[in-house]
């Protein structure tokens, strides 16, 4: 019997060469990028300045707070058409640089929300530092700062700081 008169199953040949039998370059696969999700803020944020929250009970604040923050807007001559308020609780595993992959931000505030849990080394509350060229400011949560003059004082000067007023 010659060889011409051989038939290999094509299931074994596959089998058998797993690699390329004649060597070459292969073609880069194309990395895909991880699909950034849609996220939903309130505000227009035109001067891209993101607030972060942590609200697992509801969809942004209640009322009394969005009270509270609608004040400190207007103190630092800001509005809702120029900020994005982000529920983070709506989306537990993004890190900081997806979060600004998402969200166009020059400045952001994390109200309540540790560093470390956004993927970003500790700093100490109310001291803005400079992270992955977006200006941050570490906050308490808006409930304790509503009940403390003396938070609100803090809050009021690192936002100062912040924005440069």
């Amino acid at each position: 019997m010659s060889f011409d008169q051989v038939q290999l199953d094509p299931y074994f040949l596959a089998r058998i060469y797993t690699q390329p039998i004649i060597p070459g370059k292969k073609a880069p696969v194309a990395a895909t990028p991880a699909a950034v999700p849609d996220v939903k803020f309130l505000g227009e944020n035109q001067k891209n300045i993101a607030l972060f929250i942590k609200n697992e009970g509801g969809a942004y604040l209640n009322e009394e707070l969005f009270n509270l923050l609608t004040n400190i807007l207007n103190a630092c001559k800001l509005g809702m058409q120029d900020i994005a308020l982000i529920n983070i609780a709506h989306y537990p595993a993004m890190d900081f640089t997806s979060w600004q992959s998402a969200v166009k931000m020059k400045q952001a505030v994390l109200f309540g929300i540790p560093p470390a849990s956004m993927g970003l080394e500790d700093f100490p509350v109310y001291q803005v530092i400079s992270a992955n060229g977006c200006q941050l400011l570490h906050s308490d949560d808006l409930y304790p700062i509503s009940q403390d003059k003396v938070m609100k004082g803090r809050l009021w000067q690192g936002l100062k700081q912040l924005l440069g007023i």
